[in-house]
């Protein structure tokens, strides 16, 4: 067994893996065609694509040694959900899933989640319903982490500042195996953003944003921390809700892009709308200004979360 190691040291492991490995599978896909253009840039620059590949690596090292140490079946099913989803990622990066097969993927992968949970929802049993519901929630928490993406390190930041929430929410629970799962995620991604941030040098892709909301849904799942979660969400569920509402069901392909004009994003003429979209139809901003806006707009709604767990208390 290996040694139990401070439940922070998970957040450097994930850190230093994601770090390390972030340039040389850029390299490397770089090499080999895998890359996206940077639609947001003058002369549309290609990126590698895809090197979310690192934070799922990092990721899964941090918690498989922390596997070993406590020995917590928590743990081992936080592995295998994320690897799972990683691997329906990497699928879609190469082959394109359609919409419904990346939902019945995930709604697969969230049903084997709810089999190794109490069938409790908001201190509810919800008996057979929790069954149905778990999956679907689980599903939505991934697409919805994948969803709110566009601009350089708007995913990722935003998906850090949302692990960073839900760890410190199961700290204060005392829900051990949530909070390394959360934090893990965390070091990750705040390793990946170094790379992924304006003017980004990297881009996630699917495996690198999906991974987010099901990591983040176990986690909350686990800390029974559901209201708190839900709070830390909401921006994500307003970006779905506007994106729906505007467009209905889309891919981010038949997605119109967001336009460029004297270094300053435009909502193209019948486009759909997003939260980004929605903050930039008031007023048009850089793009690095846009990501920011984002960024505090979740960290408000991770305080508001952490100050009504503290207030139960």
């Amino acid at each position: 067994m290996y040694p139990t190691l401070p439940v922070y040291a998970y957040v450097v492991i994930s850190f230093t893996i994601t770090f390390i490995f972030t340039p040389i599978l850029a390299k490397k896909f770089m090499e080999n065609g895998i890359t996206g253009k940077d639609l947001h840039k003058e002369g549309r620059v290609e990126i590698p694509e895809m090197v979310g590949v690192a934070v799922l690596l990092g990721f899964l090292t941090s918690v498989s040694i922390a596997f070993l140490a406590f020995r917590d079946e928590r743990l081992l099913i936080g592995i295998f959900v994320c690897l799972l989803v990683g691997i329906i990622g990497i699928i879609d990066g190469i082959k394109k899933l359609t919409p419904v097969q990346k939902v019945v993927l995930l709604y697969l992968v969230g049903t084997l989640l709810a089999l190794k949970l109490d069938p409790v929802f908001l201190n509810l049993d919800m008996g057979l319903l929790f069954f149905l519901l778990i999956p679907f929630l689980f599903m939505c928490a991934s697409n919805f982490t994948n969803m709110l993406a566009g601009f350089n390190g708007l995913e990722i930041g935003t998906g850090a500042i949302a692990a960073l929430a839900v760890a410190i929410v199961n700290l204060i629970q005392k829900e051990v195996s949530g909070f390394i799962l959360s934090s893990a995620m965390f070091g990750a991604l705040i390793a990946f953003l170094y790379y992924n941030r304006y003017p980004a040098r990297v881009f996630p892709g699917d495996v690198g944003t999906l991974i987010i909301g099901a990591v983040l849904f176990t986690s909350i799942m686990f800390g029974n921390i559901e209201l708190a979660g839900f709070l830390i969400f909401l921006p994500y569920i307003i970006d779905a809700g506007l994106k729906y509402l505007s467009a209905g069901i889309m891919t981010r392909e038949s997605q119109i892009p967001t336009r460029l004009k004297d270094g300053k994003l435009y909502i193209p003429e019948g486009s759909n709308l997003s939260l980004p979209r929605l903050i930039l139809k008031k007023k048009p901003l850089k793009e690095k200004d846009i990501v920011y806006v984002i960024w505090l707009v979740e960290g408000l709604f991770c305080i508001l979360a952490i100050t009504f767990v503290i207030a139960l208390i």
